[in-house]
């Protein structure tokens, strides 16, 4: 006799689907648990390397300040000047403000910050760290060329021009590319279009003659300094102000305290930023839904110091 079949009761099949759903639930929160936490690391992650990343170029900078290769013929400014113009006189002339600062304003203290957001200025003067050959001078480009004593600042378009020689007599002096980099805070890191809205830390660097804005590091969105002041001529610096007062003052600068607050590029889901940040002499208190880090260095100007040391 056939033995009768049977298939799962109704009940069966619903505690079977029941306990189913639970555990694609209990699956998918996992998943969506792991992907969020993934998420914030990887946007944490981001700042702090942005942040990092921003200061080294800064510190980097900072100790090059002033490097003109042999030349140490550096005095006291008749004027601070206007970091904007560029012409072989203007450059020359500039090279006794190796540092130069400006303080935190509403629109840009200079013409030539392109979407300025706010935040301190800092303009770095000095002489490319490689020495370019009298063959390979770009006509466009601005160079020094420096003996103890004696400078010449031109274009590359006739290399006659620089007919400097070392102690010896016949050797030619050394020539190397005139560096101009002014650092600033702009609104946007993809700045085509309306921008993407990411706060980040620029640059304005002489290319081809002119001007030229690079994005350094994304997320950074306030830049406060402070200026360390040798005031007995001894190579380390004795205050520090938020700007100096006077050519003086500027002369007297051996090193820079840099402050920075990175922001992560995405905001942070039910998050909100109850914090203060300590930048220097200014306390912000930004809020929303990003997470932040500051950033604090101090960088000694090698190249002001160790003059005034000796």
């Amino acid at each position: 006799m056939a033995r009768q079949q049977s298939g799962f009761s109704l009940v069966e099949m619903m505690v079977a689907l029941t306990v189913s759903v639970v555990l694609l639930l209990g699956v998918s929160n996992v998943i969506i648990s792991s992907s969020q936490s993934y998420g914030e690391l990887t946007r944490s992650s981001q700042q702090l390397e942005n942040g990092r990343y921003a200061l080294q170029v800064l510190r980097d900078d900072i100790r090059h300040a002033g490097f003109y290769g042999e030349f140490s013929g550096l005095k006291v400014p008749a004027s601070m000047p206007n970091s904007c113009t560029l012409s072989a006189t203007a450059l020359e002339d500039a090279m006794d403000a190796p540092v130069q600062g400006y303080a935190t304003a509403g629109s840009a203290p200079i013409s030539c910050l392109p979407g300025y957001m706010g935040g301190d200025v800092l303009v770095i003067r000095r002489a490319s760290t490689q020495v370019t050959a009298a063959a390979s001078l770009n006509a466009l480009d601005y160079y020094i060329q420096a003996r103890s004593n004696e400078v010449v600042v031109d274009l590359g378009d006739d290399p006659n021009e620089f007919s400097l020689k070392k102690k010896d007599g016949t050797t030619t002096a050394d020539i190397r590319k005139y560096v101009v980099h002014i650092y600033y805070l702009r609104n946007c890191s993809d700045c085509s279009g309306t921008g993407d809205g990411v706060p980040s830390l620029w640059r304005r660097e002489i290319q081809g003659g002119a001007f030229t804005s690079t994005p350094v590091a994304e997320g950074i969105e306030n830049m406060q300094l402070r200026y360390g002041l040798d005031d007995n001529d001894d190579g380390t610096p004795d205050r520090y102000v938020a700007l100096p007062g006077s050519t003086a003052e500027w002369e007297s600068v051996v090193a820079v305290e840099v402050n920075l607050l990175a922001r992560s590029t995405e905001a942070s889901p039910g998050f909100t930023d109850t914090k203060s940040y300590v930048l220097g002499d200014v306390t912000v208190t930004p809020g929303g839904s990003f997470k932040r880090h500051a950033f604090n260095a101090v960088v000694r100007a090698m190249n002001l110091s160790s003059r005034k040391e000796t």
